[in-house]
């Protein structure tokens, strides 16, 4: 039975385009959720802070609770450019009104949730891109540093791909493609307008365009289909980087990448076994045990 003073676990996942959240009581079980908009630390803690309150709050909500419950949460924290120890620095600085605050990258809490806090791997494919491979032996990262530097494969490097060649084949400097009709509809105008409107477009607005990339592949667009052909390589590439074992591939882009993908790349991958917001409920759970363990043993000294 859950009373004033019982412990709360919130798990978030603090993404490009999305911030969730889970909210549990002491054994596990889901008390509510709640979405936002994005919460990448590279947006600045401003907005970032106000995201992450906004879905906590709709969670709390959910289970009948408000703000009052703040003081009883222990909130485990996977953001979307946490592995930049400056961006880090800053969420792990903040003045949190919570009983405990333990931030890490979204891709370890993605892949905690994944594989049940188990080694294994995943690869994230939504507005950006990143991928990890955990073994008992360390870890391996791969990507994340952000677009459009480093966003290969992603939903905004994607939508970035789409606008480059429509300009071009509106030049007629690149072959025609079915992109060019979706895209003007989607800016209600040519290539001076969209131009205009992309001056200071972010990341989440590129990967917007990313769904109009699968469309024009599923006319048969040799265009996007070759878009689509140059993330099918990189995956296999990525896939040669991780380690050995079970491996899952996420992000929205990653979902339907996955049914594009020759079932030789395919089966490499499995399913979730839980979201990283349950992954990020397990690594706040596990830093209380350590520091619980730690304290335990000053005691004995």
């Amino acid at each position: 039975m859950l009373t004033v003073s019982s412990a709360l676990f919130a798990g978030i996942d603090a993404g490009g385009s999305h911030c969730r959240v889970r909210l549990e009581d002491e054994t596990g079980t889901l008390l509510g959720e709640g979405r936002s908009g994005a919460a990448n630390l590279g947006l600045g803690w401003p907005q970032v802070e106000a995201n992450i309150c906004q879905a906590l709050n709709a969670a709390l909500q959910q289970a009948g609770l408000n703000s009052s419950a703040y003081a009883r949460l222990h909130v485990g924290a996977g953001f979307a450019g946490a592995h930049l120890a400056g961006l880090k620095a800053t969420a792990l600085q903040w003045q949190h009104p919570f009983a405990s605050w333990h931030v890490t990258t979204d891709l370890h809490a993605a892949c905690y949730g994944a594989h049940g806090g188990e080694a294994g791997s995943v690869i994230i494919l939504g507005t950006g891109f990143s991928a990890i491979g955990l073994t008992e032996h360390g870890e391996t990262l791969l990507g994340g540093y952000g677009f459009p530097i480093n966003a290969v494969c992603s939903g905004a490097g994607l939508g970035l791909q789409a606008v480059q060649a429509v300009l071009l084949a509106l030049d007629a400097l690149a072959p025609a493609t079915v992109l060019t009709v979706l895209l003007q509809r989607h800016f209600n105008g040519g290539a001076a307008l969209m131009a205009e409107q992309l001056l200071q477009a972010t990341p989440q607005q590129y990967a917007e365009l990313a769904p109009l990339v699968f469309q024009a592949a599923d006319s048969g667009d040799a265009v996007a289909l070759a878009m689509l052909q140059q993330a099918f390589n990189f995956i296999s590439r990525l896939n040669q980087q991780l380690p050995p074992g079970r491996c899952c591939l996420l992000g929205g882009v990653g979902q339907r990448l996955l049914t594009y993908l020759p079932q030789t790349q395919r089966s490499r991958f499995s399913a979730p076994l839980a979201p990283a917001t349950v992954g990020a409920i397990y690594y706040a759970r596990r830093q209380l045990a350590v520091a619980a363990q730690e304290a335990a043993q000053d005691g004995a000294n």
